[in-house]
């Protein structure tokens, strides 16, 4: 392919080592990528851990007052007949947490079900699919995602904490934390609604979502939680957590606008000849300002490709060496998205615009 003299790529060309300098610089804009996903982690692994979790819907009083119990009972009696045809098997659970480290090394809590008998286990199991199907449960056992069990550092055989009557029986292979137990003869007010088949599709989360909308309307006094519920709340809880992150941007986009533009002034600079020519040539300045923001646009699209490389090479590394201690990096999140957006048309809009201020005032033609 032949390259005009006065294309932007023919600068770049001319100019490897420094072209190269400016693209490596344009390239750390990505590690907002990174910040955005570990901001993020620790609500996207309550995502993760309630992906399927619209499966099912638990019901338990909000307090012990006296209006929620006698609401609950009330409820309870009336249940049956507002669930929907295809959902109407109760199985009765106690909601335990277990307590994980996210990874911004502070605590948090997931939350799981203990079933009174192995046999209500086998039909959570089968109408829900959440578990393999291998995975058997005896009375004072729990089963965990591998990812759980590696946080909390207990392995098969052993007990949950060291004070604990749970024994670790199973773990699965699987992303997030989750977890279920057998504890025969617990008394308890808390059910779970699940399908009545096994079928787990739209129709079935649509159903329980709209009963649980309805229900909540009809009972104040009674939680009606589904995994998408919860996962609202949790965020709504941990949403400061991108207020700080949205500092952080600001913060990273302010130094790297300064020191991008810096080494782009130094650059150009050094270039007024070269432009000078170009108007002698009869080029006008809206020309030689599109061929400056082409230059960078074409580094900054070099430097988004390294930048992802980079990122890929890292998030994958980190994702083996820390998977032993349960943390994880998933997909890609809004956060780490948004982010880096937001950075990246922020540095270089302004690149670009400063640019458009310095050939709008000839500075370029200066000796």
């Amino acid at each position: 392919m032949r390259i005009r003299p006065f294309s932007a790529l023919a600068y770049i060309r001319s100019n490897m080592a420094r072209s190269m300098v400016l693209l490596l610089m344009m390239s750390f804009i990505t590690v907002c990528f990174i910040g955005g996903m570990y901001v993020d982690n620790p609500l996207e692994t309550f995502r993760q851990s309630k992906s399927e979790s619209t499966r099912y819907l638990l019901i338990d009083t909000k307090g012990n007052s006296y209006e929620a119990i006698e609401e609950y009972q009330k409820m309870q009696a009336e249940l049956k007949e507002q669930l929907p045809a295809n959902a109407n098997t109760i199985l009765y659970v106690n909601v335990r947490y277990v307590d994980f480290e996210s990874i911004m090394l502070f605590n948090c809590q997931m939350e799981g079900f203990l079933f009174q008998s192995p046999a209500d286990f086998e039909i959570f199991k089968q109408r829900t699919h959440l578990f393999p199907e291998d995975i058997v449960l005896h009375d004072r056992e729990m089963v965990m995602s591998e990812q759980l069990a590696n946080n909390a550092g207990v392995k098969i055989g052993e007990p949950i904490k060291k004070d604990s009557k749970f024994i670790l029986a199973s773990t699965f292979d699987g992303k997030g934390m989750r977890f279920c137990g057998v504890a025969e003869n617990v008394g308890t007010r808390c059910m779970l609604i699940v399908s009545n088949d096994g079928v787990c599709d739209e129709k079935l989360s649509s159903d329980l979502e709209r009963t649980a909308a309805e229900l909540a309307v009809k009972y104040p006094h009674v939680m009606f939680e589904t995994g998408r519920s919860y996962v609202e709340e949790v965020e709504e809880q941990m949403g400061f957590m991108y207020y700080i992150f949205a500092a952080v941007i600001v913060l990273v986009a302010v130094v790297l606008l300064v020191t991008i533009n810096a080494a782009f002034t130094a650059a150009y600079d050094k270039r007024k000849h070269e432009f000078a020519i170009y108007k002698a040539l009869g080029f006008t300045k809206w020309q030689i300002f599109r061929k400056v923001a082409s230059e960078v646009l074409i580094l900054n699209i070099g430097a988004l490709i390294l930048g992802a490389i980079m990122n890929i090479g890292v998030i994958l590394v980190m994702n083996q060496i820390m998977w032993k201690d349960g943390y994880h990096f998933y997909g890609p999140s809004d956060a780490a998205v948004y982010g880096t957006l937001i950075t990246e048309v922020v540095v270089i809009a302004t690149i670009i615009l400063l640019n458009w201020r310095k050939v709008r005032k000839c500075e370029v033609t200066e000796e």
